[in-house]
């Protein structure tokens, strides 16, 4: 769990937060985008989050496979999860009391 030598402006690396992660499950939701915002798809997991890393990122380990699942390292992204059922739009499978939610958009480049 290493901060990265070559931090970007406003993207501070909080290493306790990190630690405090490891073992906590996080909901990931991330939407994906073309470069004009029309929506491609949508993508849900969770687990509990096995590693942080500045540079590798965030991994958690899938609960529906066990696999690693990575997502980027923006801790500033993660907020407290309220408590409740969460449930998964694409497997209906419902979460209940995660630790941490983050949601990302990824917005696909112009290709000329």
């Amino acid at each position: 769990m290493t901060a990265p030598e070559n931090e970007e402006p406003g993207l501070a690396w909080d290493q306790d937060f990190a630690d405090q992660l490891i073992g906590a499950t996080l909901l990931v939701g991330i939407t994906y985008l073309q470069h004009d915002g029309t929506l491609v798809r949508r993508e849900q997991v969770f687990g509990p989050v096995a590693a942080v890393d500045a540079e590798i990122g965030i991994t958690i380990l899938r609960s529906d496979t066990g696999e690693p699942y990575i997502v980027a390292p923006v801790l500033e992204a993660i907020e407290p999860a309220s408590p409740g059922h969460y449930q998964l739009t694409e497997t209906d499978a419902v979460i209940e009391d995660p630790d941490y939610t983050v949601t990302f958009s990824v917005t696909a480049p112009l290709r000329h």
